[in-house]
């Protein structure tokens, strides 16, 4: 495939054991309301989603994820970290630990309460996405951090979509 085609699938979100974006329901506004599900990213702490996925069609580039997430907030900037997990064929203990090097975001809130914003973290090919190879599957972990110092948005982050394209 080439640049700009999704390549990641999502095979299914995991909560990890702790420190877990949790669901939520959010209504929407039209006649019967819409249920929008999001994944709820506090400020207190640090808050993590993991999503297992796939790369298929994947042609040697870089990687970009995109998230659509909102807030009820209007000003200041969430900071994103994402990181993949490779699991190789047949070379990965999945219950050993693993360390997750994270490329980061700092995002501007919608300029609207629970507008969308759109915003991208990218990975260059090789060891930045940890290796990770077509036709393998990855954990896709992405993390909130209200601890860093650029994220200064005193309020609930809500990720509403995730995807992956090559780059």
């Amino acid at each position: 495939m080439a640049s700009g085609d999704q390549v990641v699938k999502i095979l299914r979100v995991m909560p990890p054991g702790a420190s877990f974006a949790y669901l939520s329901r959010l209504a929407g506004g039209s006649t019967p309301a819409e249920n929008i599900l999001a994944w709820t990213f506090p400020d207190a702490a640090a808050t993590y989603l993991d999503f297992l996925c796939a790369l298929h069609g994947y042609g040697g580039g870089g990687l970009t994820f995109r998230l659509g997430w909102g807030t009820p907030a209007t000003a200041n900037n969430a900071v994103w970290q994402l990181a993949i997990r490779r699991i190789a064929d047949d070379a990965e203990d999945l219950d050993t630990s693993q360390t997750y090097d994270f490329n980061t975001v700092t995002a501007p809130a919608p300029s609207a309460t629970l507008e969308l914003s759109y915003d991208n973290i990218a990975f260059t090919n090789g060891a930045d996405m940890d290796n990770w190879a077509a036709g393998e599957m990855a954990i896709v972990r992405l993390m909130r951090d209200p601890a860093n110092g650029s994220d200064n948005l005193a309020n609930t982050a809500y990720l509403f979509g995730l995807y992956g394209y090559e780059t």
